[in-house]
Parts: C-alpha cells; structure tokens; sequence
C-alpha cells in the first residue's frame, strides 16, 4: 500500500470510498437530510482522508483499486486546519442541529473504543475491479502491521454483512451499541495480533 498523496491519489480514493459507503447507515445519518447527499457525502469523505492523512494513515494499494484509512488511536496530532474543517462540516454537511448529535454519538462510539491500538477506519475496494487484489492487499497488510507491532485492530460497522465479513477475516465483536439517534446497530470487532515466528 502507498500513502496517498497526489490529488490523483485523493480523487481515485474518494471515487472508491464514495462508491462504497453511499448507502451506509453509519455515515449517510451524518448528513443534511436535505441537502444533495452525493455532493455532501464527498465533503465529508474528503474531510475523513485529510484528518487520516495528517495521522499518517491514509492508503491506496498498488493497484488503485483499493482504499484503507488506517492509523494508531493513540494518534491525536492537532492541526488548525482540521479545526476549521470540523466546523464547516457542523455547519454544511450535517447541520447544527444534526452536527451536534453526529459529535454526541462520536464521543459515545469514543468511549466503547480502546485508546491503543490500530483503528481501520474507512476499508473499500472498487466494486468495479477484476478480482479480490485489493481487498486482499488490505487485509494483508494491515494485519502484517498489527502483528509487527503485537497491537490489535479495531472497527466498527452498521452493515451486518460486513461483520460477518470481518468475522470471516478474524475479527470478534468486543461490543454492539444501539445508535442513540437512528435505528440501527454498531458492531465493534477487534482482531488480536497474531505471534510472528
């Protein structure tokens, strides 16, 4: 995997991401119910891959077709320009109203969370693509980190097909929330480092 970097790069992860989390419980709540949900899914997509990037944790595989933000939770660097970004989305993309609860039911989601670790945020490869590669490259990778470091990786999902995936890959539920706001689930799986030998 390559960090991403060119603004080739960013637009051909935001094409997967958006492509991949368009129906997503657990993002679309986050937007203006009124506004035009393709262009205000971008924004907040975009703002998710500059806060990933100032962690260090924002990838595209070898072959493009695949995306993974992916960072130690111990990571907080503080940076202005996130600060202001975290305002416009309030603001624009989800509302003041709904802003508020989206920060609410973070912190909620930030309280089940363990605070070290690997945190897999947003996981996509092009549904458009020949083959698993990708999809593979991720896994691959992202556990090779994991065990290197003999931390585990965390995630969380509102799509019961993708925890069965990741239960399919390894992972456990370590905890299932109701959200407080819409009505639907949050699975948080962990998958513990394996021993290197």
């Amino acid at each position: 995997m390559d960090h991403i970097e060119t603004e080739r790069d960013k637009t051909r992860a935001l094409d997967i991401l958006e492509k991949a989390f368009c129906d997503v419980p657990g993002v679309i709540w986050i937007l203006k119910k009124n506004g035009n949900k393709k262009k205000l899914l971008r924004e907040l997509l975009s703002f998710c891959l500059q806060e990933s990037a100032v962690k260090n944790g924002a990838y595209l595989t070898r072959d493009r077709n695949g995306v993974v933000f992916f960072y130690k939770l111990e990571c907080k660097p503080a940076s202005l320009m996130i600060l202001f970004k975290k305002l416009y989305l309030l603001i624009k993309v989800s509302g003041i109203k709904h802003g508020i609860r989206a920060i609410k039911s973070r912190k909620i989601i930030d309280r089940v969370r363990p605070k070290t670790g690997w945190y897999g945020w947003f996981l996509a490869a092009d549904r458009d693509a020949n083959g698993n590669a990708a999809a593979f490259e991720i896994k691959r990778e992202i556990f090779k980190l994991s065990d290197v470091s003999n931390e585990p990786i965390y995630v969380e999902t509102t799509v019961e097909r993708i925890r069965l995936l990741y239960k399919k890959m390894g992972f456990y539920e370590y905890a299932k929330i109701r959200h407080p706001y819409e009505n639907f689930d949050i699975w948080f799986m962990k998958r513990d480092p394996q021993t290197i030998n």
